[in-house]
């Protein structure tokens, strides 16, 4: 049976009168990547890629006689179970080693506390924190926004998401994202959150439909109509709305987590409090009391952000220098920054 993935790279080839037809009776197979480099081939995939074997293997397999590079993103916390992750991931790259011996991987780690434990496990990784990833010029500060809230909570509607911990915050908004299985949480958040704005919903009101989503530039503006973002899990990745509140200029208040997210924060504009309604109450109008300059906060973001940007050019050029490629640092990073790096793509696009 062909590799759908070379079927779909023959279909370019053809005419769309022909391919069209053919691309609708079978559609493309998608996942997030991003091609780093294609000589040597590297490739930005997820870190839990063995979660969707069905979606990767043709992948691998078309690529099994070539030298690819794969840099797993990481987006959990798991050092905070460490035994549960560590002979999970061990066997999984030991399987594919075994399958696929051109392969390699290197894991970009988002705090140092992940990249020991793979440092532990014998697996490359790198101290690369994909937050870094983030399009700044997607985020910016307008400085003649109206600010309509003292806080805003950009997540999904999920329990770890722990949207409850924002009940006590008065002048709220939340733009939220809607999940099937999660419906009964969102029926439970909109209660306990009924005096908050909820952006996703006309006027504001939950109960009204019908449900949008936000697209990036309008969330920019709403982010300028807030005064602080929250960052409420416990455990999750480095949580992309947690870099776009510091581009924006706003202070944060979040709970104590895994993942990563921490990593581009700074006391002067970030507080940590106690997973508890009342604390975060209390953080918010602790910022709000500091009347913070919004373009320090993204000045300074942007200086963390470089520091792993230019790992990230350094892992790129170190590894085609591997295999013999002298890779040009400009061209190398004009490339990866700005972009939009993690999103669906048509896999078979990598060959």
């Amino acid at each position: 049976m062909i590799n759908p993935l070379f079927a779909h790279k023959l279909l370019d080839r053809l005419p769309w009168t022909i391919a069209g037809p053919l691309k609708r009776r079978y559609p493309e197979p998608f996942g997030f990547y991003f091609v780093f480099n294609k000589n040597p081939l590297i490739v930005l995939i997820p870190e839990d890629f063995f979660d969707e074997l069905w979606r990767w293997t043709p992948l691998f397999e078309a690529l099994k006689k070539r030298r690819v590079y794969f840099i797993g993103l990481v987006r959990s916390g798991f050092e905070f179970d460490p035994p549960g992750y560590k002979p999970l991931i061990s066997s999984v790259l030991a399987a594919h080693a075994q399958k696929y011996p051109e392969h390699r991987f290197i894991m970009l780690a988002n705090n140092p506390a992940q990249a020991q434990i793979y440092t532990e496990l014998g697996i490359e990784t790198a101290f690369i924190n994909q937050n870094c990833l983030q399009d700044d010029t997607a985020i910016s500060i307008n400085p003649a926004a109206p600010k309509r809230f003292d806080a805003i909570y950009n997540a999904a509607c999920a329990p770890y998401k722990r949207l409850e911990l924002a009940a006590q915050v008065e002048n709220l908004a939340i733009i939220t994202y809607l999940q099937p299985r999660h419906l009964d949480y969102f029926e439970h958040s909109k209660n306990l959150l009924a005096h908050a704005q909820w952006l996703n919903f006309p006027d504001g009101d939950p109960n009204k439909e019908p449900y949008h989503s936000i697209p990036g530039p309008e969330v920019c503006g709403l982010l300028n109509q807030s005064r602080v973002g929250l960052c409420l899990s416990h455990i999750e990745g480095s949580m992309f709305a947690a870099i776009e509140y510091l581009l924006a200029g706003l202070p944060i208040v979040s709970t104590p987590s895994f993942g990563g997210r921490d990593v581009f924060f700074d006391d002067a504009y970030v507080a940590i409090v106690e997973a508890d309604p009342e604390a975060v109450r209390i953080g918010v109008q602790q910022m709000l009391d500091k009347q913070l300059d919004p373009y320090e906060i993204r000045t300074e973001t942007l200086r963390k952000m470089a520091v792993h940007r230019q790992r990230l050019v350094d892992l790129i050029v170190d590894i085609a220098a591997r295999e013999g490629v002298e890779a040009d640092r400009q061209s190398v990073y004009a490339h990866v920054f700005p972009n939009p790096i993690y999103k669906l793509r048509p896999l078979h696009k990598i060959l």
